[in-house]
């Protein structure tokens, strides 16, 4: 099992809110089980919660505690990288990325605490099992 380390609020967004597509500048051969990893610092940009907000809904509306939506430093789900492509029909895509497609997004909860790396990286054996009890 893999990992990948997205910033909040896109990380609660792959895993809660429908987020189907993480754009990245770079692809992998790697398909399957995928954890998120949500990253210890979040957008920098300013607006991102807003654009979430504007693109979805509350978070509260989908009844997701706010301990998810402000989680740092912790596994919050699982996905399943089916593909990677430069042209998903996706409304999250975007031009002149790698587009890592999710499916089958599912919620730890609770969220598992653990830092993160740059890239794909290999959970703590002790993460993987802890989310093969949950998942």
């Amino acid at each position: 099992m893999k990992a990948l380390t997205i910033r909040q609020p896109w990380a609660w967004a792959t895993v809660y809110g429908g987020k189907d597509v993480e754009n990245r500048r770079w692809r992998t051969s790697y398909r399957g089980p995928l954890l998120i990893h949500a990253g210890k610092n979040a957008d920098p940009d300013p607006d991102a919660f807003s654009r979430l907000l504007w693109t979805m809904a509350d978070p509260e509306a989908f009844g997701q505690p706010r301990a998810v939506w402000r989680a740092r430093e912790a596994v919050i789900g699982v996905v399943h990288l089916a593909d990677v492509l430069t042209d998903s029909p996706s409304s999250w895509a975007s031009v002149g990325c790698y587009h890592w497609v999710f499916e089958f997004a599912a919620p730890v909860d609770p969220v598992i605490p653990c830092r993160g790396r740059p890239g794909l990286w290999v959970p703590p054996a002790a993460v993987a099992e802890k989310v093969a009890e949950i998942v």
